[in-house]
């Protein structure tokens, strides 16, 4: 699941002159992506609301395009620093949303140097799950089982149908 799925959301709670900075692992491979994005996240990324940022240029964040493991330390600043000057280019600006899977680890970073919300693919996982809890202050409290804390025995394809 994407983390523009909780683009919409975000969108609606700011106003039509603010903007929502979106950083991605490389800016010109998502663009071109334009119509699945709209499609299955309904989001129109030609809309002058959205800010695009690359993180290609960030060093050490190549390893990403390399398939190699990131280093999260090596690559914080750069990520924080990219916010940082992409929000003075852009003060209207109210939120980011990180949409590769590799940004989620600068999320805490880049809201404690711009004070703003990040929304990521943990945060978009969250929300959705979130729907499916216990909400302890209303209702029917303690319907689900706690885990027992072991591990389904699972194969990857398991739940796959021929079809």
């Amino acid at each position: 699941m994407s983390a523009l799925a909780q683009l919409p959301a975000v969108t609606c709670a700011f106003a039509e002159d603010e903007k929502i900075i979106v950083m991605t692992a490389n800016k010109k491979t998502l663009l071109p992506m334009h119509d699945l994005i709209k499609n299955e996240c309904g989001v129109e990324t030609q809309n002058p609301r959205y800010v695009f940022v690359g993180c290609e240029d960030v060093d050490g964040f190549e390893a990403v395009a390399l398939g190699q493991k990131v280093d999260l330390e090596k690559v914080e600043p750069g990520i924080v620093r990219k916010a940082q000057e992409t929000l003075k280019k852009y003060p209207e600006a109210r939120a980011f949303l990180l949409e590769c899977t590799e940004l989620p680890p600068y999320s805490d970073a880049i809201r404690h140097a711009t004070g703003l919300p990040v929304f990521d693919a943990i945060t978009n996982c969250d929300f959705f799950i979130t729907g499916f809890t216990d909400n302890t202050r209303f209702g029917k409290n303690d319907w689900q089982h706690e885990w027992d804390g072991k591990q389904d025995n699972y194969k990857f394809g398991d739940d796959l149908t021929e079809e």
